[in-house]
């Protein structure tokens, strides 16, 4: 090849693999990205390469409430104006989510852009009302599962000489099973306890033994019928299996009394209720924590077992299943669809439902941009708490467990098992 020709074209592959894709941005006009109803969200959107502005491109920016109901699709043009911006209001409180779609004549950004709104987010309210029988539905399963429903087997290989290991094995209705893992601290106590539901997907496959180190029972409870693996490998193998035969949070959804959740809530309150019969149990301290599927089980727990003494809920799930009847996406696993037998179901496993009877401290966050658990949901759930409580908004979080709910929660938690300072909300 000639000398001049290879240089050349070796100079040209270099420009193309040194261009940068294009950088885009979206944010509002405030930085807590709050607004009360009526008041004007400005949304700014920008595109920039190696720093400058592009000067081409078109998009779109699809509005919808907080995942549902289209409100607009603004048409975005670099070559006329970058940045851009859309503004936009809502007269009844809720969330705008506001999502780049549709690009033209420019690189599509590989993670979606993505920026959320909340106007007046503390006046959301549920989409469904509480049944008139909704605790008489619930306290009639717990009196079936009354008595001796409980196995433990010894777990040697997670036992240390500062605390003893078990498998728990729960008899729920209809021949099902419900598994878990309790640890409890070498002792006579009295221990504060711990207790976790996992979120969504394969579960636990062991005990919780940091905590358990610290002197704390410790008990984690799966949502599968199936008995599970005590390696994290084999468990993602089993559940897989079971996902292909049928998705659990949808299973039997038209069926009050054979819907998966029942056994799943009636069996963890069951084990809540083992471990605060133990002599080792403080009576004092038992917090809970969970997120996203373990977060909505920790609304539904608190309102339901006075055991429960304080939860730290991320992201809840299982939040406001009637949310579409405002237009707006319920939270996962967004049970109902319209379905009318679905609709006289869903409203007693809506965690929401369960917070009115909440009477002990809550800690929640709302992740601004989460599509899974939206923040219309957790909202409408977290409204109806009337026991002390704190949110931590997340206006640039997604689905995810972020620092900036941990680094709260964490030392939260310590403080209301009594190993260190209390944080607010508290019971005092």
């Amino acid at each position: 090849m000639n000398r001049k020709l290879f240089v050349t074209l070796f100079a040209a592959l270099s420009a193309l693999a040194l261009a940068a894709a294009p950088e885009f941005s979206i944010k509002t006009d405030r930085e807590t990205q709050r607004y009360q109803c009526g008041e004007e969200a400005v949304f700014t959107v920008s595109a920039t390469e190696n720093g400058q502005p592009v000067k081409q491109g078109k998009m779109k920016l699809k509005m919808t409430l907080d995942g549902g109901k289209v409100l607009q699709e603004a048409p975005i043009d670099f070559s006329k104006a970058n940045p851009a911006t859309v503004k936009i209001t809502l007269k009844e409180p809720g969330f705008v989510r506001a999502q780049g779609v549709g690009y033209v004549d420019i690189e599509t950004p590989k993670k979606p852009l993505t920026a959320g709104a909340a106007f007046d987010p503390d006046k959301i309210q549920l989409g469904f009302d509480l049944p008139d029988d909704f605790m008489e539905f619930w306290e009639s399963g717990r009196k079936q599962l009354a008595g001796d429903t409980i196995k433990l087997t010894k777990l040697d290989k997670f036992s240390t000489d500062k605390y003893t290991s078990y498998r728990v094995v729960v008899d729920t209705l209809y021949g099902e099973k419900l598994y878990g893992f309790l640890a409890v601290p070498t002792g006579r106590g009295p221990f504060p306890a711990y207790l976790s539901v996992p979120g969504a997907g394969p579960g636990a496959a062991g005990p919780i033994t940091n905590y358990a180190e610290k002197g704390v029972i410790t008990l984690v409870m799966n949502v599968h019928k199936f008995e599970g693996a005590m390696n994290a490998a084999e468990l993602r193998k089993q559940y897989a299996a079971q996902q292909k035969q049928f998705y659990y949070p949808q299973k039997n959804a038209d069926d009050r009394d054979k819907y998966h959740f029942r056994n799943v809530i009636l069996g963890v309150d069951r084990a809540i209720n083992y471990v605060a019969a133990m002599p080792e149990w403080d009576r004092k301290h038992f917090a809970y924590y969970g997120s996203s599927q373990g977060g909505g089980m920790g609304l539904i727990l608190a309102g339901f077992n006075k055991n429960i003494t304080a939860a730290a809920v991320n992201v809840p799930a299982l939040c406001d299943h009637g949310g579409y009847k405002f237009d707006r996406q319920p939270g996962w696993p967004q049970l109902v669809r319209k379905d009318a037998k679905r609709e006289a179901v869903a409203p007693y496993y809506d965690a929401g439902n369960f917070a009115r009877f909440i009477t002990v401290p809550i800690l929640a966050s709302a992740g601004y941009i989460d599509s899974t658990c939206s923040p219309s949901s957790v909202y409408a759930a977290f409204n109806q708490i009337k026991a002390p409580k704190k949110l931590i908004d997340m206006p640039l979080a997604k689905h995810e467990i972020p620092k900036i709910f941990t680094s709260y929660q964490l030392p939260w938690i310590d403080g209301q098992l009594g190993l260190g300072k209390e944080m607010e909300p508290t019971a005092k």
